[in-house]
């Protein structure tokens, strides 16, 4: 049975999607002494961290809700070993690959690469340690189809939330990670389960969308420079319910229809791999001594999206590579064979 795709969350996936993108390549840039610390580059590389990111759980705990139903315990081994499978191989593959490329070139990489051990399984390395917070997230969110039980979780959410500001951030990546990002997971749910897509539809929604838009945007400029946690979370918030509701009024739009249903698919390439292109581009734009900005730049931006859409292009045209990426396509599950059958 074919699922029907949402198209506004495939749309916040590409948004958040090429804020990361771009809030890496930036990153690297100014690590590597290419460009210098602009005080609009610093304030974009802060903004953006609020609320990029957090869409992604969103966009997650959304399609958990709407597609996953445990009702016992064998469901739920199978729904863990499903994500397991599904977020654990490309997170083990690209990680490797990663470390590996810090490893033989660890004279040029902005960070020095730890044991594998340790980059795998206890501090994973930037963006890979989102798939492996969203599968503890999995391990720990019970499946609530009901808007009471809903709003009990979402107030442990919220308390989990309150309680990463006293955490130290000496703890456990694990817990420090899952206990910053799970509320979320769960606003996710909500957006679901609450049918706010659907509220949201409403034309008022579009002017509630312009003045969060630019309530985040004066208060991220005010406050910058404030480090809070609290204040991090709510403009995280305002960013993404603004994010939420101007996908969903622009879904219906040709141009937007458009290209969401041709680079939604690449969401997750490019996610995985655009820092391997970029860096693997950026040392070589030095070893050939250039180093001009507006090179690097260009070529950097442009290989950070081109190059993962390009090679999964041809990686997915062989199991063996296009697994690495879609595990799930090639492991039945019982689940699945009774919705195929």
């Amino acid at each position: 049975m074919q699922k029907q795709r949402d198209v506004f969350i495939d749309g916040i996936k590409i948004y958040a999607c090429i804020l990361v993108v771009l809030g890496h390549f930036f990153q690297s840039m100014v690590n590597s002494d290419i460009i210098g610390k602009a005080p609009l580059l610093e304030w974009f590389d802060t903004t953006i961290y609020y609320f990029h990111v957090p869409l992604f759980f969103i966009c997650s705990g959304y399609l958990f809700s709407k597609y996953s139903v445990i009702n016992s315990f064998s469901e739920y081994k199978e729904h863990i070993l499903k994500k397991l499978l599904a977020l654990g191989i490309p997170y083990l593959f690209f990680s490797v690959i990663t470390w590996g490329l810090k490893v033989l070139f660890s004279s040029q990489v902005n960070n020095q690469a730890d044991s594998l051990f340790t980059t795998l399984f206890i501090d994973p390395v930037s963006p890979y340690w989102y798939l492996y917070t969203l599968f503890f997230i999995f391990l720990i969110t019970p499946s609530i189809k009901s808007k009471k039980g809903l709003a009990v979780l979402l107030f442990m959410g919220l308390c989990m939330k309150i309680a990463s500001f006293f955490i130290s951030e000496q703890s456990a990546f694990v817990i420090v990670s899952v206990t910053i990002n799970e509320i979320w997971f769960v606003l996710g749910m909500c957006l679901h389960t609450y049918s706010l897509d659907k509220i949201f539809k409403k034309r008022a929604f579009v002017w509630v969308c312009g003045v969060l838009s630019v309530s985040f945007v004066g208060a991220s400029i005010f406050y910058y420079g404030i480090k809070s946690q609290l204040l991090s979370f709510l403009l995280g918030f305002v960013a993404c319910v603004a994010t939420v509701i101007l996908a969903i009024h622009t879904q219906n739009l040709r141009f937007i229809k458009k290209c969401v249903s041709v680079f939604s698919k690449y969401t997750m390439p490019v996610f995985l791999m655009h820092t391997i292109f970029a860096a693997a581009f950026r040392a070589m734009l030095l070893k050939l001594s250039i180093t001009s900005v507006v090179v690097h730049i260009a070529v950097g931006i442009t290989v950070s999206f081109l190059g993962p859409i390009v090679a999964y292009a041809i990686m997915s045209k062989f199991k063996a590579t296009d697994f690495m990426f879609n595990p799930t396509k090639y492991v039945k599950f019982k689940k699945q064979e009774k919705l195929n059958g």
